[in-house]
This record gives structure tokens, sequence and C-alpha cells, in this order.
């Protein structure tokens, strides 16, 4: 088995600075955030849904056409890969209730069941395969951490443990394909998102929730944006998102904000890591406010994004 270092040896060099954009090939890039936090992620832990390594990351490149943001240089895939496996975060399972309140209000947009199949791709620990369930839908999932994947598989449902392309090779299809929180955190959004195609049948449904880069709060905070994250690898706005799956051949159907449900003592705690000198403020505001206080958060920087595959 190859060890750690020779594993890193025999990785491929990547330029300091890349020769065109992810999505569009344009070659008039500029480096529009400078690396901070260190050279790399701290082990798995980065990776975690609710990791706290707010505006931690290495440089983030923008494109002068398109608008596409995204990391470089990048980790490597089977580094992301043994990186994701390895992802234990009992602090989601802290945050069950309101991660149940936030899918059920999601669920809304997909429409009525009718026992239609359905494939949550990064499913984590299975809350939205248990709503879809609950609502009649014949959900599956597919999850890359280990230890997420067990706890879903705990809930009664099957949990594909492989990546998207692999489960696409087998042929499987599904009548919705939902990425929640997903396609940013992908080494190659261009390649799963065909995989995603793949595997939704025809006059199917394709749903992505991820953060917001062209939304008037991130480009207001600039570098000061929470979600410019280690784990974060690319940035879409709703214009380059739409681009994308439209290259796959998706048809984009709607598009809008997306609202979590967060506890007041999660939230403080993501403000706080956000803004470090608010901390102290804010660790005397947490001891004061009931940590079970459930909050609808949405500042206009988390987007929803539907797709269709055409007949």
């Amino acid at each position: 088995m190859m060890d750690n270092a020779a594993r890193r040896a025999s990785e491929p060099r990547l330029a300091p600075v890349p020769d065109a954009c992810y999505l569009c090939k344009s070659r008039r890039l500029r480096l529009r955030h400078q690396a901070r936090g260190g050279s790399s992620p701290q082990g798995a832990a980065a990776y975690n849904c609710t990791s706290f390594g707010h505006r931690s990351h290495p440089p983030i490149w923008g494109c002068e056409d398109c608008g596409m943001l995204f990391q470089w240089p990048l980790q490597s895939p089977d580094a992301l890969l043994q990186a994701y496996q390895d992802v234990e975060d009992p602090l989601y399972v802290a945050e069950k209730d309101n991660r149940y309140h936030t899918f059920r209000r999601v669920l809304r947009e997909l429409g009525a069941a009718q026992g239609r199949t359905l494939l949550d791709v990064g499913a984590y620990c299975g809350y939205f395969l248990d709503v879809a369930r609950e609502a009649g839908f014949r959900p599956e999932g597919l999850e890359l951490s280990r230890w997420a994947a067990g706890n879903a598989r705990s809930l009664g449902f099957t949990v594909h443990g492989i990546p998207l392309r692999e489960l696409a090779a087998k042929g499987h299809q599904y009548d919705v394909v939902t990425l929640w929180d997903v396609v940013e955190h992908f080494a190659d959004p261009r390649e799963e998102l065909k995989a995603a195609f793949k595997l939704v049948r025809p006059g199917g449904r394709i749903y992505l929730s991820t953060i917001d880069a062209g939304s008037l709060l991130a480009r207001l905070m600039g570098g000061q944006w929470p979600w410019l994250m280690d784990m974060h690898l690319f940035y879409f706005g709703r214009r380059t998102l739409a681009m994308l799956l439209e290259e796959v051949g998706l048809r984009v159907t709607d598009v809008r904000t997306y609202t979590h449900i967060i506890s007041a003592d999660y939230l403080l705690r993501k403000v706080g890591a956000s803004f470090t000198p608010s901390a102290p403020v804010l660790e005397l505001v947490r001891r004061g406010v009931p940590s079970n206080w459930s909050i609808p958060f949405n500042l206009g920087d988390n987007m929803l994004m539907a797709a269709e595959r055409p007949l």
C-alpha cells in the first residue's frame, strides 16, 4: 500500500497560477482573494458540514468574463476523497431537529411525492432521506463519509458509499436527484453533474442548493464573506451555475433563495467564528439565549436551483 509521502510525491504538481477559467475557459483571470489560514486544510474536520473554518482558504481566483470563482491550486481528487471518507461531525447530529425543519421546508419545492424515486447526493446522516420517505418518496442516498453513511443506514436507507460517477456507471436512474450544499465541494463539478444527468430519468428533476457568490451580500463583503472556506472549492452565482447545468444538458426551471433553520446557539457560534473580534461578546450573549431557539436564516447568499432533464 502506498504511504502518504509516496502518494504526495506521485500526485501531479499544479502551476501556482491557473491557465484558464474552469467554466468558460477564458484566460482573463485575476487573484480575487489571497490565501489565508495556512497552506492546506487541517484534516477531515475542515470538511465537516458544521466546520467553523470561515475565511480560511487557499488562493481564490476569478474569471473576468463569466464571473466564476474557484480555488487554485486544488487538492488532489484522491486527497479530497480520503478527507470526506474520514469526516465525523457530531455537531450536525446535535442540530438534528433543525435539519429536519430545514428539509421539511425545502421538500415543498419538489412537489407531490407520488411514490417517485429519489437520490440524495451528499445524504450525510440521512435526515433528508427520512423527510422524503415520510412524504411518500422512495429515497436512496449517496454519501462518502463512512461515519455519516452509517448513521443514514441505521435509519433503514440504502446509501451508496461510492463517487457519483461510479453510481452512474451502474445504470441506476431516479425521478429526482437532490444535491443540498454539495456542488461547491466537488473537485470537478462538470463531471459530477454529467453523472447526475445520467442518474435522472428523462423528464426528471435535479434540485441543488449552494452558496451564492453573486449575491449582494457576497459582493458587499468581498474577502470578509464567511463562506470563503477550505472546503468550498468552487463559488457559483446564479448565472454561472445555470451555465454549467445547461452545458451538461439540463434545463433550468427555477431559482430562488434557500433558507436554513438553525439554533440560536449554533448561529452565535458561527458568527463568532466568522468575525473573531466579536466572539467574546457573542459568548456572553450565548449564555443568556435559550440554545434551542430555532431561527430561519436567509441573508440572500444561499440559492436553490431546479433543473429538468428534457424528454
